[in-house]
Formats: C-alpha cells, structure tokens, sequence
C-alpha cells in the first residue's frame, strides 16, 4: 500500500492524464473530452485534490492514476504498479526482484524441456506417438512444428539427467513441475512419461507449462503442469502466441477447451482459437482477449460436459442444469464481459462433436457456427424457449416461468426489452403480457440500510469503499451475492484490485511478501466490524453500495455548481438566472446558451436525486 501511494504523490495526475487527453481548468479541477468514448461536449474531470478522475458521460468511468493507466492500456495491475514505479524512480522491493529471476530460470528450464521432449519424437522409440499424431488425430508436420509437440519417453529418469548435464537445477525443475519428489524419499523423477507433450506458452511465446497425452487409457487422459510462479491456467491461454495476429485480422476470437481444439481448426486454416486448457474463461483471460478484438466466441458442444459443467474461482460460470443456474450463468458473462469491454457469445456445436472435428470435417458449418454466434443470454433464452410455439395459454405461462429468471438477470434494458420482443413473437402473445408475466415473479428491489451501525477505526475514519470491502472480506459467503457488482465501484485501483482477488477467492497470506494488494486486503480483513448475521451482512452491504452511489452524484453535482459559479463569474449572475428561469419554464435555448442550459438542468436533475426520499423498509 506504502509503494502505491507513493507513486501516487510522485506523479502528477492531471499532468500525466494531459499528456493523452486535452485538459482545461474548471474552477479547481480540469476537464476534457473523455478519452474512453466518443463525445462532443467535455464530461471527462480531473480531481487533483483527491488524486482521482471521472468521466459523468454515457461510459461512467473514473478512478485514481493506476485505474486510468489499466483502462487506457489494458494492462493488469501489476504491470502498471512496475511501468509507473519506474517512471516514479521508485524502487520496487527486493524481493520482487528476485521472484522476476526466479521466473525467469523457470522460464529457461521449461525452454530445455520443450527442446528435449521435441527431440525425443523424432527417435526411433517414438513410432507410436507418431503414428497417433498423423494417423489417428491428423495433425501434419507443419502443425507439430508450430506447436513444438514432442514426446516423453516412458522412463523415470531421462528428463532429468538431461537438465542436469545441462547444468539445470533440480529444484529449479522441481518449481516449475517437471520433476516430482519421490514417495519413497528417493531422488526427483520425470512427471511426464510416456505421454505426447504438448507446450504451453504465454501471449509472448514464452513456455511458461507443458500438456502431456497419454496414449494407454492412462488417467488422466491430459497431465498438465501445475501451477507455480511461471504457470497460472488462469491466466494463460493456450494458443494465443500463434493465434494473436489472426484475431486481429477477423476482428474474433474463438475460445475452446482443450489443446486438440486449437491445433485441429489451426490446420484447417481458421488460425483465431485459443483454449483455457480445461478451465473457465477468467477475467484475465478476457483482458489478453480484449487486446486483440472485442467480439469473444465460446464454441462448444452445449450438451457435454467440460466448460458447459465447470466454474472456476472467478471464471465463467456456466451451467444448463436449470433455468436459476442459466440465470446465474448470465450474471457471470455479464461481469467477464463488462470487466474486459467485451462482447461475449456462444456458438454451440453438433451434439457430440468437438471442434476439431467439426472444422476439419465442416469448414462451412464451423464458418456459420462462428459468424451467427448469439449473444450469452440469447444462446441460454433460446435453449430454454425451444424451437415450438406453445399450443395453450397455460404452455405459454409456463414458457415465460422459465425464461425469467434469465430475463431478469439480463442487467441492460434495451437488451433485455429486444428479448422480450422476440419471447412474444415466438409465444404467440404481446409483449406487455411477457413483462407482466415476469414482474409478478421479480422479487422486490430495495437498497437498504445497516440495521447496525459500522465501527469505525479509531485514528482512521474509512471511505464508504473501504468499509464495504471491509465487510466483503469478513464475509465471504457474500461472493455468491456480489459476482455482478462491477468492480468499478471502486474508485481506488487497489481497493479494485482486492474486491476482484476476494471474488476470486484468492488467499492474501499466500501471496509475496511485497505484495500491496495482499497487504491492503489483510488490514481490511483485520478492520474492526460489528458480528453480522448473514442478512444484516447482505443488508449492510446494500446500504454501502447506495451510500457510494449516492457520494458520486454528491460529487458531479459539486463539479456542475462549479461550471455554474464558472458561468456566472463570465456572463453574470443575472444572465444564469434568466436562463434557469427560462429552462424551468420549459423554453428553448438558443444555441449560444445550449451548453448553459444543459448544465442548468443537470444541476436540477442531481438535486432532486441526491434529495429524493429512499423506499421505506
């Protein structure tokens, strides 16, 4: 935390935001256009007194220095904790210095291995393998070389004498999951034997795992490296190094399953697909996604198992099992696609065929299937629809039952309205009638209040954002409830960064010791707070997120009286109210006051919102 806000004094942030965006000074603050959508009148401010910034526009972003850096290079947040270390002329602790060497020896081992396990296919005890390989799953030369496919030879030892003559170190090949201790106290062996090897490299093209096939029946089908500081399943996505460029050009990215799903279509000339090796799609895998196209398929076969079965610490959740868990499924897509600014759809497949099948022996329908790939909660509502109209009011009753709650989780309106539109056609029936249908089952939405009241710090008072994490944290039951809470809540880049750890369930005491998020997360999980129940936890919680939401139009409409007190000062103080008096009157402006008049009325319309009374409970 100490690193962070030292950063943050160093660096000024209305000079380092006007290096990219034309700033003007309004009154204590600046303005400018929004760099993160298009705009025509300035809604973009800068706050140098807080250290923070905000867009009041139709995109509603905002932040400190860091989320501005992550937002406009969409880089994580370690990347930019180094980049604006450097340039703050900060050094980062040693201990960080260390583990970027250690990765990097984990690094070169992997490398040694990949080279070895290549080698090791063209030997004459390799007949099988390629006879597998070319035969039985067709994969040509050209594609064993793209992807550096080789094979581990059915031996305890021979990777690991030939690291060591090398000069590789056991316990270097130990952490990076190439060796394995010996139950019987015995030196090291192989983790990979008898298997085809199949490299794992990161966006950049360095090995970072390995995949092994078995050829026997062996369990399980797929051994993979295990996690350590070079390889996170998470955060890596295989195939990308190669498939970067092609996403660029089609503008899409294909995301599968497993390894065979990526080479297959490879060959089959469709070079866009990447694979999450067995787990969900995560939010880092959307942010490596989001740097080469905003358009995301899952292509998959809706009926298996695999992705349509899995949910993974802050992956896609995505289940078929019930129209409530497509509901929640919903939610999910929503949260990945949101975080990243993507837009995420599903191609499901011919039951029963994988995607390698279906490129190499159906181009034309894997072209199709991709091309008219339907939006998440579209691809769940038509599922749960069906393809019949139903024949009886009471069929069509039951219809609508089923769709609500996917309908529900639906969080855009206009999304959600054209849904409703295509539900009514299909039903035969109106589209009031769908709406009444649903709201009869919607439960109540109320934004309540702690019936207990927070404690407090003794020598620090905290943000609404610090308690409310505060509270997350000492409750994590509550990640079921939050999964659509859009981390940009949080203004702080690193109280965001810790609400997207705890969704994760990341556990901060296994983090480096000069981790700053892990520290921030530790005092907030030490803050001293009152022992909620499960539903006054639920009850406070809501009442913060309102207390946050209703501290932001607090502060537009402090920014819109100083534009007021801007324009009084140049044209008078008569001139504003005769203005006020007539846009109250409902009068059109002429053009030379639009802009006036534009504030004049949002200041009206912020009043009454900050000043409107909340539902009873």
């Amino acid at each position: 935390m100490d690193v962070v806000e030292d950063i943050k004094r160093r660096l000024d942030l209305a000079e380092y935001i006007g290096r990219s965006v034309q700033l003007q000074k309004s009154g204590r603050n600046f303005r400018g256009l929004c760099p993160f959508h298009t705009e025509k009148t300035p809604s973009f401010y800068v706050f140098p007194d807080r250290g923070t910034w905000r867009c009041f526009g139709s995109c509603g972003e905002g932040g400190d220095l860091f989320t501005f850096v992550q937002k406009r290079d969409n880089q994580d947040f370690r990347s930019v904790l180094r980049q604006l270390a450097e340039e703050a002329g900060i050094k980062l602790s040693p201990e960080a210095a260390q583990r970027r060497s250690r990765v990097e020896k984990l690094a070169a081992v992997v490398s040694a291995a990949v080279d070895f396990y290549q080698r090791q296919l063209g030997e004459p005890g390799a007949e099988e393998a390629r006879t597998y390989l070319r035969e039985k799953r067709g994969i040509r030369t050209e594609a064993i070389e793209a992807f550096h496919i080789g094979w581990a030879p059915d031996e305890w030892h021979t990777l690991q004498g030939y690291l060591v003559a090398r000069g590789y170190e056991e316990r270097e090949a130990l952490a990076a999951g190439l060796l394995v201790e010996s139950d019987s106290g015995g030196r090291p062996h192989d983790r990979f034997r008898g298997r085809i090897i199949i490299p794992i490299a990161d966006e950049r093209g360095q090995f970072v795992g390995l995949g092994g096939r078995g050829l026997h029946g062996e369990e399980p089908k797929y051994l993979n490296s295990p996690q350590s500081e070079l390889f996170d399943k998470g955060r890596t996505l295989f195939g990308l190094d190669l498939a970067g460029d092609a996403i660029n050009a089609a503008g899409t990215a294909v995301v599968v399953e497993g390894y065979m799903d990526v080479i297959g279509p490879w060959q089959a000339g469709f070079k866009n697909v990447v694979a999450t090796m067995g787990t969900s799609l995560t939010e880092h895998h959307a942010a490596l996604l989001k740097k080469h196209a905003q358009r995301v398929v899952l292509a998959m076969d809706p009926d298996a198992a695999g992705m349509a079965a899995a949910e993974r610490a802050g992956g896609l959740f995505l289940s078929l099992e019930s129209p409530e868990l497509m509901a929640r499924s919903t939610r999910s897509a929503e949260e990945i696609a949101q975080a990243a600014q993507l837009e995420l759809r599903v191609a499901p497949l011919p039951p029963g065929k994988d995607p390698d099948e279906v490129a190499r022996d159906d181009p034309n329908g894997w072209e199709r299937a991709i091309a008219t790939a339907a939006p998440f909660a579209e691809f769940l509502l038509n599922r749960l629809m069906g393809p019949d109209r139903p024949d009886s009011p009471t069929e069509a009753r039951r219809a609508v039952d089923r769709l609500r709650p996917v309908l529900a989780a639906v969080r855009d309106p206009v999304e959600r309205a054209m849904y409703v539109q295509r539900i009514a056609r299909h039903l035969g029936v109106t589209e009031q009638a769908v709406l009444e249908r649903v709201r009869q089952g919607a439960p109540a939405v109320r934004y309540g209040r702690p019936v207990i009241a927070l404690a407090e710090e003794d020598a620090d008072v905290p943000s609404s954002e610090q308690t409310l994490l505060a509270i997350l944290m000492q409750n994590p039951f509550l990640r079921h409830d939050l999964r659509a809470l859009p981390p940009d809540i949080f203004g702080d880049a690193i109280d965001r960064e810790a609400f997207r750890r705890w969704l994760h369930e990341d556990d901060p005491r296994e983090a480096q010791h000069d981790d700053p998020v892990a520290a921030h997360m530790l005092r907030l999980g030490e803050r001293r707070l009152p022992p909620f129940a499960p539903d006054e936890a639920r009850l406070a919680v809501r009442g913060k997120i309102h207390e946050i939401g209703r501290e932001r139009l607090i502060q537009r409409q402090t920014t819109v009286t100083e534009d007021l007190a801007l324009a009084e000062r140049a044209l008078g103080a008569n001139r504003v109210a005769e203005v006020s008096n007539e846009v109250w009157r409902g009068a059109l402006p002429a053009d030379d006051i639009l802009a006036l008049a534009e504030t004049v009325i949002e200041e009206l319309d912020l009043g009454l919102s900050i000043h409107r009374r909340e539902p009873a409970q």
